[in-house]
């Protein structure tokens, strides 16, 4: 009998694009799934679509909060309603391809000790056209097949070996082991960077197991959170705060922490590049040179097309972040 895949789908104002995500899941080659959805108080139409979708099908189990509570409070609300031995992570403006469930359940089933499968992915556009198609070959990124990866390499990596929740399916048993998506930041509803947090943490305690296939349609738009590299790099330094008391004794990751504080410096050098604030860019990027020379050594190639970049005109560099980010 077919194991039981709960699929998880916090949203908020996705009216463009909740319908698209629900119709991937239905559509799946592996049938014996539930998808729990909660509706953040969005104010668009939302809601209305995702209640249609309930009517059609009884595995479709939906609910609405009052107030808007945020990412980690939804998956925390949708972990605990939801029975799946499996739990897949989907965000509510992402598309599942047909075989997601089907190939990361025959890694479960072929790998007993694996805690976590996820998996390749395109980044696709608004109207789900692909602007980068398969992320892992295009960026040269390193995949993990049945292991655990050590904390100094999850953060020395220069592409995260994870970019999203919705590759991710784990085994329900991890959470006892490396805790639920948590924010650091009690002042702010969104906790941007939880994603890599939680990565890190079942990735560096459980067996996990990337499936090279292209599975997902990782959706890049102006309105959804990795837009806002500011925040993100603010709340990054503080899950880095929180690593370095974990680790303070281990200093192969207190050096590895210490090159990605250097690299939130690089993210918001290049963020203020793209917004044409060449000012700040610069102050960023000389911030950047003199705290952390390691990171212009390491990264060479890469800091070389940054200073390019900081010498381009604004219409240059708006041509080569709508490749990207679209239009």
């Amino acid at each position: 009998m077919q194991k039981l895949i709960s699929i998880i789908i916090p949203v908020y104002n996705h009216e463009k694009f909740i319908a698209d995500t629900i119709e991937s899941v239905i559509k799946q080659t592996y049938q014996n799934w539930e998808m729990l959805v909660v509706d953040d108080c969005s104010t668009d139409g939302s809601w209305n679509i995702i209640q249609e979708y309930a009517k059609k099908d009884s595995r479709i189990k939906i609910f609405r909060n009052e107030i808007n509570k945020g990412l980690i409070e939804n998956w925390k609300f949708l972990i605990d309603n939801s029975r799946g031995e499996f739990v897949a992570f989907l965000e509510g403006d992402d598309i599942f391809y047909e075989k997601n469930l089907e190939k990361k359940i025959e890694i479960f089933e072929e790998y007993l000790e694996v805690g976590m499968v996820y998996c390749n992915f395109n980044t696709i556009d608004e109207t789900g056209n692909i602007l980068i198609d398969n992320h892992y070959f295009k960026n040269n990124i390193k995949t993990f097949e049945n292991e655990k990866i050590a904390p100094e390499d999850f953060i020395l990596t220069r592409n995260a070996p994870m970019s999203s929740y919705s590759q991710v399916m784990i085994k329900r048993e991890v959470l006892s082991i490396s805790g639920y998506p948590r924010s650091l930041d009690a002042g702010a509803k969104v906790f941007l960077p939880s994603d890599w947090d939680f990565n890190f943490r079942v990735s560096t305690k459980n067996n996990i197991y990337s499936s090279n296939e292209i599975l997902l349609g990782y959706r890049k738009h102006s309105n959804n959170s990795s837009s806002k590299t500011i925040a993100v790099s603010n709340q990054l330094l503080m899950i880095l705060d929180e690593y370095e008391k974990e680790f303070q004794d281990n200093k192969a990751v207190l050096s590895a922490i210490q090159y990605m504080r250097g690299k939130t410096c690089y993210f918001n050098t290049l963020y203020y590049i793209e917004n044409n604030n060449k000012y700040m860019a610069w102050k960023e990027f000389r911030l950047y040179a003199y705290r952390y020379p390691y990171n212009i050594i390491r990264d060479t190639f890469l800091n070389f097309k940054l200073i390019i970049r900081l010498f381009l005109p604004g219409k240059v560099n708006d041509a080569i972040r709508s490749k990207y980010y679209g239009k």
